[in-house]
């Protein structure tokens, strides 16, 4: 299996089917799967994942934190690399999966964040945040320091994720501790524009604020040089790793 796909998922019928169309049309990517980890959903969510060709995973959402599904959802991937994508994250055209990949051709690449394109109802205070994370940027990077990644529009090697999996222990932003201990072990964070998703939350002012409380403690922790992502892992040098 060259690629899979690890959706996690919690009410989001209102993009979900839009997400799995634009999924079921990728090409240039074959072959690849799909895994749905929900966590709880009384929308329709499930519904429409069981009309698609996906893998179901159901955890009780008292379990959940962002780490635990998606590493349980990777736990039953088989692809050699692992896209995550926000059930509302929609790729905007059919060879984001293959232009998502593309950078692993470099052997030091050790995880890929693509471009994401606000939808019509993102707030003022989403398109800050965006663009202060440099996911609307229009050309490709590769990242030894900055640690930015998300996991609502991001692919890292299986390999690597089986020796470092995702933080399960913090409230948000596991992706970014991630990338920084791939970093630091000498891999690179690639920036894929070609790679979009239309993706945005739309959400009130105090929603957003509390999922901004969630990342935040990670995010300074990562800046700081302190908590989740911190120095301690020891891994091969990314020289182990052979050319794609």
């Amino acid at each position: 299996m060259l690629a899979s796909v690890v959706i996690r998922a919690k009410n989001e019928a209102r993009f979900f089917g839009e997400t799995l169309s634009a999924l079921c049309s990728q090409v240039g990517a074959d072959p690849f799967e799909i895994i749905v980890v929900d966590s709880g959903s009384t929308d329709g969510t499930l519904d429409i994942a069981r009309r698609f060709p996906t893998k179901l995973i159901q955890i009780a959402p008292e379990t959940f934190t962002y780490g635990r599904a998606l590493n349980l959802g990777i736990k039953e991937a088989s692809g050699d690399f692992v896209a995550s994508l926000s059930a509302h994250s929609t790729p905007a055209d059919e060879r984001w999966l293959a232009k998502l990949i593309e950078p692993f051709k470099n052997a030091r690449v050790a995880g890929v964040v693509g471009r994401q394109i606000p939808r019509a109802n993102a707030t003022w205070l989403e398109l800050i945040g965006m663009r202060m994370s440099g996911v609307m940027r229009e050309r490709p990077e590769l990242r030894d320091r900055n640690p930015m990644f998300s996991n609502a529009n991001g692919a890292f090697r299986r390999a690597l994720w089986q020796r470092v999996p995702f933080d399960e222990g913090v409230a948000g932003a596991e992706d970014i501790a991630w990338a920084r201990t791939m970093q630091a072990l000498g891999f690179l964070i690639a920036y894929e524009p070609g790679a979009a998703v239309y993706h945005s939350h739309g959400e009130p002012l105090l929603k957003h604020l509390r999922r901004t409380m969630h990342d935040a403690p990670t995010v300074l922790g990562n800046i700081l040089g302190l908590g989740s992502g911190r120095d301690g892992v020891r891994e091969p040098s990314p020289r182990v790793l052979p050319e794609e």
